[in-house]
């Protein structure tokens, strides 16, 4: 029988990069890295699998700040990104590198920030 959890099982989210507190506006969202599999298919029959390595990444709708040029995220690498969730959930991408173009909605003050690596993990904090 499954156990009930008690507590928040979504809602706030916080996102640092190097250490640096950015707002998180919106949503965000991962994807662990680890192997994934891809069906091997033949014309007379499924013949299999292979399987394959797959990056993973973290991405969220950020809050621009003062004290930070956008452009010093625009293809940075070597990234430290945590993303620590309300469910306990912390999702760290070590060796991360910046894959989107930052684009800045100056009305609301608010960018896309995308970091992929090949070593993506969660961990649940009870």
């Amino acid at each position: 029988m499954a156990t009930s959890f008690r507590g928040p099982l979504f809602g706030t989210a916080t996102l640092t990069i190097n250490g640096d507190t950015w707002n998180v506006v919106g949503d965000a969202q991962y994807q662990v890295s680890g192997d994934t599999n891809e069906t091997a298919k033949g014309q007379s029959a499924v013949e299999g699998f292979g399987q394959m390595p797959q990056e993973g990444w973290i991405e969220a709708n950020l809050r621009s700040r003062r004290d930070v040029a956008m452009s010093s995220l625009q293809g940075a690498s070597g990234l430290t990104v945590v993303l620590t969730l309300a469910n306990g959930v912390i999702v760290t991408a070590t060796d991360a590198w910046q894959t989107e173009q930052v684009t800045v909605n100056t009305q609301e003050g608010t960018f896309r920030f995308r970091a992929e690596s090949a070593t993506v993990t969660e961990d649940i904090v009870s």
